[in-house]
Parts: structure tokens; sequence; C-alpha cells
């Protein structure tokens, strides 16, 4: 160990003066203390220990809410998805969008695309 120097050592003998001194030790605080977490942990009153039933009974809530949204979302999510299109269905779209195309690129009027703008 590290040796004091000479201004440590007079902090040290004046901690020692000045110190205060140490209480008596209350020979009844133990059971008091036990007494005391006794009492708070056990309800005494009715009203107390309806509170205690009550945040006990609230506690499955929290749980159950959850899972009645998660079954909610599942439901729904079912029930508004749009059904598949049968073959036919799907054909006839495809035929659609196909002969909606071929108008689109192929320009057959001698009309310029745009209108009345002339190109050069």
């Amino acid at each position: 160990m590290s040796q004091f120097s000479n201004d440590d050592h007079k902090l040290v003998d004046f901690l020692k003066q000045h110190r205060p001194s140490v209480p008596a030790a209350d020979p009844a605080l133990e059971d008091r203390l036990f007494d005391a977490i006794v009492a708070t942990a056990q309800p005494t009153s009715l009203a107390d220990r309806r509170a205690s039933r009550s945040r006990r009974s609230v506690a499955w809530l929290v749980p159950s809410a959850i899972a009645a949204g998660l079954v909610a979302t599942v439901v729904g999510y079912r029930t508004l998805m749009p059904a598949q299109p049968s073959a036919t269905e799907l054909a006839s779209l495809e035929a659609f969008v196909e002969s909606n195309w071929q108008g689109t690129l192929n320009n057959t009027s001698d009309e310029a695309p745009f209108g009345d703008v002339a190109t050069n």
C-alpha cells in the first residue's frame, strides 16, 4: 500500500477527532419492521381486499384483448380478401387487356398522335 502524505494524516486525524457518535440500536426495531411488512402485505380492510381482487381480475383482460384483436384481424383479412377469379374470367380479362394494348401500340389513323401539333 502507498504511504499517505502529511496532509492526509492531518485529515485522518481531524475525521477521527470529529466523527459523530453511533446511535444506540433499538431492540424492538426488527419486530416493528416485520409487523410493518406483514401489515402491507395483507390488505386489512374490505375495500383493500376488493381493490386487490379487482386488480387481479383485470390482469387477464390484457392478454384476452390481444388474442381477440389477433383473431379479429385474421378473420377480417380472410373476409375482405377478394376471391380468386375463375379460368374463364382470367381469359376474358387477358383478351380485354390485349385488345386495348393492341389499339394503343398500333396507331391506325393517319392523324398525328397529338391532334393538331405538326411534327418536323
